[in-house]
């Protein structure tokens, strides 16, 4: 992959990247400890609001424990005790209890195949309709038996902290309805989807690297969030439509509040950051949806870097770049739905082949505030750009309450080599 643009540092940037070492986290008790006892600082943004995110730091000793499997992990995380789970080289969610390597027919239902399921329901013998029947039946149950083993419940009072260089891939970090939860140095990686259905005109693919539905005090730092060696656009066209395996990579709904996600490398997926995943009123998200987002690299994303609907968002320090030899698509990096409020200050784009106007969307939302923001290394006022190119959906909403916590916003200029140089997993010390 191509790398961004890279700029001579100056002493500005130089003298913020020489004072930035293990950003964002504060010592459990106020003495030194491992990264597992570390907690939120107590200004670091939404997840610090109203009592703070300290994850598993107050666990004892009988509720640490060390993983290198799939299955040790799925049992680490449960339960709403405090606890810290370290997690230790490269685990594939795809072994059974003994570490033996999976596939996806290995969860195949006795009525589904791959083969079956693309002959039965092919439009010129189905129509275009949404299937129905034994081998739909069949290929749900076999999604529900994959779901089962992917999906990483997570409990309340948790942390998940990488132990030197560590990944999960093919698994779905799922933290639903649970207080308390933080989540470090780890690369997430691929959550595959064996199970697609087929909607009757698209492919849906169901799992996401993280998903947060009804959680609060969440704080996502320095991870590697990504596609792993897969390529999602490599999938083919079936039907007219592409294949999709997978979702989104960091998706916060459900009435979910009080999040931060920092420090992060975010990279070559389409559906980035869904902050509320409907515009309706069913979850009460009216005052929820609170969400930081800074310092993050969000490298060759190709949407929803973030998307809101309904929530808050401070999105502030974070590096966009794009690779041009990618075979993801672009479409725009934030987006504005009904209901929100994005303050974005302090943002740098670094994009060959993209305008100014295209890195904003109105999905009909008109509350943004934006400035700060460099593209290409010039000085430009993306919130004019849009408004100007899209005189038909101008985004004038006013922000006047928030954002209320942060940490220590730095000059656009220095943004670039401060979030390459620490953003990720193994970015800690």
């Amino acid at each position: 992959m191509n790398g961004p643009v890279k700029r001579l540092l100056t002493a500005t940037a130089l003298a913020a990247l020489a004072a930035t070492a293990v950003p964002g986290a504060a010592e459990a008790g106020g003495r030194h400890q491992d990264l597992g006892r570390q907690v939120l600082a107590a200004d670091d943004g939404w997840a610090a609001y109203d009592g703070g995110t300290t994850g598993g730091s107050d666990a004892d000793r009988d509720h640490v424990y060390t993983v290198d499997t799939w299955a040790e992990l799925k049992a680490a995380v449960q339960g709403d005790e405090p606890k810290i789970v370290k997690v230790k080289g490269d685990i594939d969610a795809w072994t059974d209890a003994d570490g033996n390597a999976l596939t996806c027919e290995d969860w195949n239902d006795p009525g589904y195949t791959w083969e079956s399921y693309l002959e039965t329901y092919d439009p010129e013998v189905w129509g275009w309709n949404a299937p129905t029947g034994p081998v739909e039946e069949a290929r749900v149950r076999s999604y529900k038996a994959y779901r089962a083993h992917v999906l990483l419940a997570i409990g309340a009072n948790t942390t998940i902290i990488g132990d030197g260089a560590a990944s999960v891939t093919h698994g779905s970090f799922y933290i639903s309805n649970v207080d308390n939860v933080i989540v470090r140095n780890l690369g997430i990686h691929n959550s595959y989807d064996c199970f697609p259905a087929w909607e009757g005109d698209a492919w849906d693919g169901e799992f996401d690297n993280f998903e947060l539905s009804g959680a609060t005090h969440v704080w996502l730092d320095h991870l590697t969030v990504d596609d792993g060696d897969y390529d999602d656009y490599a999938e083919p066209e079936i039907w007219g439509a592409h294949v999709e395996r997978l979702d989104g990579g960091i998706d916060i709904v459900r009435a979910s509040d009080l999040v931060t996600v920092s420090w992060s490398h975010i990279g070559a997926h389409d559906k980035t950051m869904l902050i509320g995943n409907t515009d309706s009123d069913r979850y009460g998200e009216a005052d929820k949806l609170r969400v930081t987002i800074h310092h993050n690299w969000f490298d060759t994303t190709g949407q929803r870097s973030p998307r809101l609907r309904w929530g808050q968002a401070h999105v502030y320090n974070n590096y966009f770049t794009r690779d041009p030899d990618t075979d993801y698509p672009y479409y725009y990096s934030i987006g504005a739905g009904k209901f929100s409020a994005i303050y974005a200050e302090n943002n740098a784009w670094e994009m060959e082949g993209v305008e100014p106007s295209q890195v904003l969307y109105n999905w009909g939302g008109d509350a943004m505030h934006i400035e700060g923001s460099l593209f290409n290394g010039e000085r430009v006022d993306l919130l004019a750009a849009w408004n100007e190119a899209h005189p038909e959906a101008p985004m004038t909403g006013e922000i006047t309450e928030f954002p209320e916590l942060h940490g220590k916003i730095h000059t656009t200029r220095a943004v670039p080599y401060l979030v390459q140089a620490w953003a990720g997993a193994g970015k800690l010390c």
